[in-house]
């Protein structure tokens, strides 16, 4: 990673964290550059001489551990040529939308864990919880426990993780084992299982985040350009709502990963049992999911949904568009990274009624805007913006 890069990195937490300091890691990729992951084949198989979305099915797949407990959590996502895909994986502590008494004649419900969630209403209500949580819908939701991940992984026959510190596991009956060291190694794919899904008494999951992250590294290294595709998958549409024939689909081509950032909730009256729990940014969700899922994406309550390309590259200025435009209440449908000339102003291609509404919404919070007709309109999607050096250079600036 060039230091240009890590210093994107490095400002791309402080802009998602939004000045908590203890927020996990931020994202992954395939292997050297941030914005891999937003020039995915999804969002950039939409063209301006094409009508539709392309087909990009998501999975919610449950990693349980000791006691049937929820310990590990992704979405996997199939790239729309049908295989490969990406991984955004999801801390088990992310807070609900959905609120609850914490206690019988509580006055004040606050939000659960997704983990307290799946312990008490199983598989069907943490996929609620985590559609509404995400606004992306699952055409497989699957819980898979040890033995399951590990003939799922089975294929990669190892796996290298670098670890910066010791991983220990505790049993139901509380016996204490030491899975890896510090540092780099090689792992055998159920020892590679047993790193992802262990847990200990009182390890947060800030910690436990690091590994999996770490884990996953090693897998997108192992996976190549992808895996041979048993013959016994099922490659037919309705294979996808198996949730390991879904995963063994992913592994048939190039795969990516993302780990969304989370900062602990600290506020006494959304966490009064000062429990490991953690808020998602909304923004970063909003511009993973339509970068990589974009079918997928349920759609929230918003009057416009526009298409944002972005030819600069950057996660940074890509989030803090999205950002901008769900605080005017315009909703973001695909998010694109575009090879293209810069210009200043940011450009809205639409129709002139969904033009001038955009343009009063933003109330110049994209920079200058100047208005272009949009030649092929994109199912679902009102207009397309793609972003300006104006707003670019406001963020970079620190300005948003």
């Amino acid at each position: 990673m060039t230091v240009f890069r890590a210093r994107q990195v490095r400002a791309l937490r402080i802009a998602i964290a939004s000045g908590v300091a203890a927020a996990l890691v931020l994202p992954i990729g395939i292997a050297t550059a941030l914005n891999q992951l937003l020039d995915s084949r999804a969002a950039t198989a939409v063209s301006e001489s094409g009508v539709t979305i392309p087909d990009t099915p998501a999975a919610l797949i449950a990693g349980l551990g000791e006691g049937g407990q929820l310990t590990h959590l992704f979405v996997a996502i199939l790239a729309a040529d049908g295989v490969g895909g990406t991984v955004v994986l999801l801390p088990i502590g992310a807070a609900t939308e959905t609120t609850q008494p914490t206690d019988a004649g509580a006055a004040t419900p606050a939000p659960r864990r997704l983990a307290d969630v799946y312990a008490k209403e199983g598989l069907a209500g943490l996929a609620s919880e985590v559609q509404g949580l995400l606004d992306v819908s699952f055409v497989a939701v699957g819980a898979l426990a040890r033995v399951e991940l590990i003939n799922l992984f089975a294929p990669l026959g190892g796996v290298d993780v670098l670890l910066d510190r010791e991983v220990v596991t505790v049993a139901v009956d509380g016996t204490e084992t030491k899975l890896a060291d510090v540092g780099s190694a090689s792992h055998p794919i159920d020892r590679v299982v047993d790193i992802l899904l262990a847990r200990r008494g009182n390890e947060t999951e800030s910690l436990r985040f690091s590994r999996h992250r770490e884990v996953w590294n090693g897998i997108v290294k192992r996976t190549g350009a992808g895996l041979e595709i048993p013959p016994e998958v099922d490659t037919t549409p309705a294979g996808l709502a198996n949730a390991t024939n879904f995963m063994r689909r992913v592994f048939g081509g190039a795969l990516q990963v993302w780990q969304l950032s989370a900062a602990p909730v600290l506020d006494k009256s959304l966490n009064p049992r000062r429990s490991d729990l953690y808020s998602l940014d909304r923004a970063e969700v909003v511009m993973v999911f339509a970068s990589v899922a974009p079918s997928a994406l349920a759609g929230g309550d918003v009057a416009l949904t526009v298409m944002i390309d972005s030819p600069f590259n950057d996660p940074i200025v890509s989030r803090a568009a999205v950002a901008t435009l769900l605080e005017a209440g315009i909703g973001v449908g695909v998010m694109r990274e575009i090879s293209a000339q810069e210009a200043d102003a940011t450009v809205i291609a639409a129709d002139p009624e969904v033009q001038d509404a955009l343009t009063a919404l933003l109330a110049g919070g994209l920079g200058a805007i100047q208005a272009q007709e949009w030649a092929t309109s994109v199912t679902g999607i009102d207009a397309s913006i793609t972003l300006g050096t104006d707003f670019a250079n406001l963020v970079r600036n620190g300005g948003k």
